[in-house]
């Protein structure tokens, strides 16, 4: 069998069919890059995590992983943006591939995003925001390039829309403060309208240095069409895109410092270490719901005022139906 891997790494020869891909080669070359930018990072070393994302970003590899991921294997696969286009063939699929390979992501132009409605448990209405599929497979792009970077960068305590750091991992965590720790009071919290209200500058100056950062400003400002009307985009990160949930939480990263929260390291004999929270408050956030667990109903109460700054810095206010001390 041709080596297709070794197509895909050239930046002048095609692989001819879809279904020829080894889709194994290509999953493990893009896992060792995205690997090798977490421990640059991890190491401080800033310029070759910036080279790393580079070569990511140019990577046929992952673009290809990009189209399939996007096309294949997306719930949201048959659904158009507001050009109408989907792509569910396998010629189709390296039709896109061709093309995109003559383009970079630099220089990409994204189009407005499609406004739908879902209906929410409440009964309220969640805006969706759809793009065309182009707009979509870039975003998969720069998503893969800047998610291991902002692993290592991530707080402990942040859950949702990371790998392997689910609901369930979430509660599990709740559940180890409360049993085994002295807190006893809880707040509980959630950002209103956190997707259509993240501050764009805020966003913009986390992920300062970042290589084509322009290009993600542009996705924040595309803005959208709703029932044929264009309506622009001076805030959030619209709910339904391909990048959106990963920088909503890179918006809300810093709570733990916002609460003054610190970490110690405890170290055993035989070399065993594990880390301690001894301040007054513990939290554990899941995308735009937390809870803060803290010693005294005074903690409890005072959380809401130790955030202002916080919320304010992102755009954002909390539901105040949905907040509670316990």
């Amino acid at each position: 069998m041709r080596n297709t891997l070794l197509q895909i790494k050239s930046t002048t020869s095609f692989p001819t069919n879809w279904k020829e891909l080894q889709w194994k080669q290509i999953r493990k070359y893009v896992n060792r890059l995205q690997q090798r930018i977490y421990r640059a990072e991890s190491l401080g070393n800033k310029r070759k995590t910036r080279q790393l994302q580079r070569l990511l970003m140019r990577s046929k590899a992952v673009l290809l992983l990009s189209i399939r991921r996007i096309t294949q294997e997306n719930k949201g696969r048959k659904t158009a943006g507001v050009d109408g286009i989907t792509i569910q063939t396998d010629i189709e699929r390296m039709n896109l591939y061709r093309k995109m390979c003559n383009r970079t992501i630099a220089y990409h132009n994204p189009k407005p995003s499609y406004r739908t409605y879902i209906k929410k448990k409440n009964g309220k209405l969640r805006p969706l925001s759809i793009p065309v599929i182009i707009d979509r497979i870039w975003q998969n792009v720069m998503k893969m390039a800047l998610e291991p970077q902002w692993e290592y960068r991530f707080e402990p305590t942040s859950y949702g829309f990371r790998p392997e750091r689910g609901c369930h991992d979430a509660i599990e965590r709740i559940y180890k403060y409360l049993v085994f720790g002295k807190r006893r009071w809880v707040f509980e919290g959630d950002f209103k309208g956190c997707f259509d209200n993240l501050n764009h500058s805020h966003i913009l100056e986390q992920i300062k240095g970042i290589p084509n950062r322009k290009v993600i400003e542009k996705w924040l400002r595309a803005g959208y069409v709703d029932d044929g009307l264009f309506y622009s985009t001076k805030s959030g990160s619209g709910q339904g895109s391909v990048i959106s949930p990963l920088l909503a939480n890179v918006a809300l990263h810093g709570m733990e410092k916002a609460l003054g929260i610190k970490y110690y390291v405890n170290k055993r004999s035989d070399g065993y270490t594990w880390a301690v929270n001894p301040t007054a408050y513990a939290m554990t956030r899941y995308a735009d719901d937390f809870v803060v667990m803290c010693n005294t109903k005074q903690q409890a109460e005072s959380v809401y005022n130790k955030l202002k700054p916080y919320l304010a810095q992102r755009g954002l206010e909390l539901e105040e139906t949905k907040q509670k001390q316990k």
